[in-house]
């Protein structure tokens, strides 16, 4: 993967959120995605010309009251049940050292072309809503590239409102 980098800023609208951005490879492009997606990047086969290696970014509303592990665990537990060859590597609550609290999961699963896939899950919650960033890859594209994969990974920020936006919000 390349050294170099660019931010992509993605705009969150009408939510608890202004935006979230992730430094990504300067050779990797947005790709069309669904209406769930926030946004999706590949690489375009820049890492392994086997399979291109994505980062999606994804919002969903949630109950007030949601707690991260009972989300993730309702997650983990659907995935078994719809997927049998889903295997779960990692599956915690990751401690970033501030107030913000994450969810790291790792799977891995056998596509329908017989193609072993990595699955990485950084999941954090919001007043509202779940976010998700999930970057998709071979395992051995991944032990070749797990740095700057995680560096990325570690780019991920999200941005609140100020509390001057949020009171405009609410007369």
């Amino acid at each position: 993967m390349t050294q170099t980098t660019r931010t992509a800023t993605i705009g969150v609208p009408d939510g608890p959120i202004r935006s979230m951005a992730l430094d990504l490879p300067a050779g990797w492009s947005e790709v069309p995605s669904p209406d769930a997606v926030l946004a999706a990047f590949s690489d375009g086969r820049s890492l392994n010309p086997g399979i291109e290696t994505n980062a999606v970014l994804t919002a969903v509303q949630l109950p007030e009251g949601t707690r991260l592990r009972g989300w993730q665990t309702l997650i983990r537990d659907t995935q078994l049940a719809a997927l049998p060859d889903l295997q779960v590597l990692d599956d915690r609550a990751l401690d970033e050292g501030d107030e913000s609290e994450q969810w790291y999961t790792a799977t891995v699963m056998t596509d329908e072309h017989g193609v072993t896939i990595l699955t990485r899950r950084w999941s954090r919650l919001l007043p509202g809503l779940g976010v998700t960033l999930t970057l998709t890859t071979l395992p051995l594209v991944d032990a070749e590239h797990g740095k700057a994969l995680d560096a990325l990974a570690a780019s991920w920020a999200v941005t609140a409102p100020s509390p001057e936006e949020t009171s405009n919000d609410h007369p």
